[in-house]
C-alpha cells in the first residue's frame, strides 16, 4: 500500500509545488534509484514494458525512477521539466486484466514522454485506453489492481483514477494525497464516458446523476482491508495543518508519520500508518520501501530520497540536478542480501532496529534531523545548481549515518516482542540471506 501527497504553489510557502511519495511494498522487494538519460530512438523502435512490447516514442526524457528491481516501470519519479508522478492501487468491483499496462509502467513512460503534467494526464489517458491496464503488480505475493496517479509540475497538478480503459480526474486547487481508495466521488472534472455507462449496466447506480466514483466502484473488503480511508484521512489533515506554510520539511515529516502516539511501535496492532512498517502475512504484509520528496518551481528544481526502506530511520539525500547522475557510491540491490547495496545494508540495520524500536529510532532521528536542515538549507539557498560532487558528499554522509547507527544497534537491551512478529522477521532474513 502507498500514499502519496502534493500542495501545489498556492499552498507551500514559497509557491514552489511540493510532491511526496512512501512506496508501500513487499519488505525484500528492494527498490532502487536509476536515472536514465534522454535519448532518440529510431522510428520503429519499441519499448519492452513489463508484460507489453508498445512502440516508442521519437525521443525520451531524462528521469529519475524509484524503480522495484525486477519490473520496466516506476513506483514514483521525475522527469528533466520537473514533471513529478506516483501511482496508488486502486481496488475496484471491476477484475484487472490478465495482461495490459502496469501502473508503475504507465508512470514511468508518462514521465519519459511528457514536458509538463498536463501533457503527463494526457499521455497516461491515451495508454491506457490504447493497451489497457492488467498483469501481476507483486513481487511475492501476486496481486492485480486499478490504479490511481497523482501527476504535478512547477505550476499545476492533477489526480487521476482509473478502472479498466476508463477514467476520471481533477485538477488539484492547493492540497490533495491518495491512499489505495478510490478519491474522486462526484468531484471530478472530467471523465470518460464508458465510466458512467458502465456503471448504469451493472447497476452500481441507477442514472447519471447519481454516479459518485468512489461508492459506485470500490470494492469493499479490499479497500477496507488496505485502510485507504484512515491514510488519506491522516495525510489530509497533516497537509491542512500546515496550508500555505508548507515546506519540503513538512513533507518528509508528514510520510515518517506512525499517528499521535508517540511511543508507537511497529509490533503493536494499530491502525495503518503513513510509515508503513511489515509485522504479518495477512494485515501488515507490506512496508515503504522508499520514499521520495520533490519541490519544483521556476527558480529551481530539489528532489530527496532515501532510497531505503522506513523513512522515520532513513536520511533522505539529494538526487537527480542538472548534469548529474545517482551518486557515485551508491549500488542497487536485487533479490537476496548484499552488503555492498545501500538498500538492503540498511534493511539489515533496520531489521536489528525492531528489536529495540524506540530506543533505535531515538539513537539516529536527532543525527537525521540535524543533516537534513543542513542540506536542504544548503541547497534551497544556494545561488548554484547541485553538482556531482555535493551529491557524491551527500551521499556519503547519509551512509556514513546509517552504518554508524547499524553498528550501535547491539548494544541496545532487546524488548519483548512476541513470537509471532519475531518469527515473522526470523523467516525474512533466512530467506533473504541477512546475517
Amino acid at each position: 500500500m502507498c500514499d502519496t501527497i502534493v500542495a501545489v504553489g498556492s499552498a507551500s510557502e514559497e509557491g514552489f509545488t511540493l510532491f511526496g511519495k512512501n512506496s508501500d511494498r513487499e519488505p525484500d522487494e528492494a527498490q532502487n534509484i536509476l536515472i536514465v538519460p534522454p535519448k532518440k530512438h529510431d522510428l520503429k523502435a519499441t519499448v519492452q514494458c513489463t508484460y507489453l512490447t508498445i512502440p516508442q516514442v521519437q525521443e525520451t526524457a531524462r528521469v529519475l525512477l524509484c524503480q522495484p528491481f525486477w519490473m520496466f516501470g516506476a513506483e514514483m519519479g521525475a522527469n528533466e521539466y520537473g514533471v513529478v508522478i506516483g501511482n496508488e492501487a486502486i481496488f475496484t468491483r471491476e477484475k484487472p486484466e490478465k495482461i495490459g499496462l502496469t501502473g508503475m509502467d504507465l508512470v514511468r513512460l508518462g514521465l519519459e514522454r511528457s514536458r509538463n503534467a498536463r501533457q503527463a494526464l494526457e499521455i497516461i489517458i491515451k495508454l491506457l485506453e490504447e493497451y489497457g491496464q492488467g498483469g501481476n503488480c507483486g513481487y511475492r505475493f501476486k496481486l492485480k489492481y486499478m490504479n490511481s496517479f497523482l501527476i504535478a509540475d512547477q505550476k499545476e497538478a492533477y489526480v487521476l483514477e482509473t478502472v479498466k480503459n476508463w477514467w476520471a480526474w481533477k485538477k488539484i486547487k492547493d492540497i490533495w494525497s491518495i491512499s489505495n481508495i478510490i478519491s474522486l466521488q462526484k468531484d471530478y472534472d472530467s471523465c470518460s464516458e464508458g465510466l458512467i455507462d458502465n456503471a448504469i449496466k451493472k447497476g452500481y447506480c441507477k442514472k447519471s446523476e447519481d454516479f459518485n466514483f468512489r461508492k459506485c466502484y470500490s470494492a469493499k473488503f479490499m479497500t477496507w482491508a488496505a485502510k485507504g480511508a484512515e491514510r488519506e484521512k491522516r495525510s489530509r489533515i497533516l497537509l491542512s495543518q500546515r496550508k500555505r506554510r508548507l515546506t519540503t520539511r513538512d513533507f518528509i515529516n508528514i510520510l515518517r508519520d506512525h499517528g499521535e502516539n508517540p511511543q508507537w511501535n511497529p509490533h503493536q496492532r494499530s491502525v495503518a500508518t503513513l510509515c508503513l512498517h511489515a509485522a504479518d502475512k495477512l494485515f501488515r504484509r507490506t512496508q515503504t520501501v522508499c520514499s521520495l520528496v520533490a519541490k519544483t518551481g521556476d527558480s529551481g528544481q530539489f528532489f530527496y530520497t532515501t532510497g531505503a526502506s522506513n523513512p522515520c530511520i532513513s536520511p533522505f539525500f539529494p538526487v537527480f540536478s542538472p548534469d548529474t547522475t545517482i551518486p557515485g557510491e551508491y549500488r542497487e540491490g536485487s533479490e537476496n542480501y548484499n552488503s555492498k547495496s545501500y538498500w538492503w545494508e540498511s534493511e539489515r540495520f533496520h531489521r536489528k532496529a525492531l528489536l529495540n524500536f524506540n530506543s533505535a529510532q531515538i539513537e539516529i532521528q536527532p543525527l537525521i534531523m540535524n543533516y537534513e536542515e543542513e542540506i536542504i538549507s544548503s541547497i534551497e539557498n544556494s545561488l548554484n545548481t547541485l553538482n556531482q560532487k555535493q551529491i557524491d558528499e551527500c551521499f556519503i554522509r547519509a551512509q556514513t549515518m546509517v552504518k554508524n547507527w547499524g553498528s550501535k544497534l547491539n548494544r541496545l537491551p532487546s524488548v519483548n516482542l512476541g513470537w509471532r512478529f519475531c518469527n515473522y522477521w526470523r523467516r525474512y532474513n533466512k530467506m533473504n540471506g541477512i546475517p
